[in-house]
């Protein structure tokens, strides 16, 4: 591996209703995602994307029902690891 390896993200674990989970943060591949984070018309769907993109990575054999079907409940709780996962500050419609 290059020198470059160490840049690549850490995960951490988060705790989430007695789950844990062990969230990445997403890859460069992903960057248009954050741009579309930026695009109030896009915003929604961008978010819905970076969500299920973690989670899936986080608990592979898990659904893409079961994503569609979380619990507004955890919602805040989720993105909130996410954006932390990711070193993200100032994320549009986060506040």
């Amino acid at each position: 591996m290059s020198k470059l390896s160490s840049l690549i993200g850490k995960s951490q674990t988060f705790t989430i209703n007695g789950i844990e989970l062990e969230l990445k943060p997403l890859k460069f591949e992903n960057i248009n995602l954050f741009a579309e984070l930026e695009d109030e018309s896009k915003r929604i769907e961008a978010m819905k994307k970076v969500i299920a993109i973690t989670l899936k990575d986080a608990v592979p054999d898990a659904t893409d029902e079961e994503i569609g079907n979380l619990g507004m409940t955890y919602l805040q709780e989720i993105t909130d690891a996410i954006v932390k996962v990711n070193g993200l500050k100032n994320v549009p419609g986060k506040d």
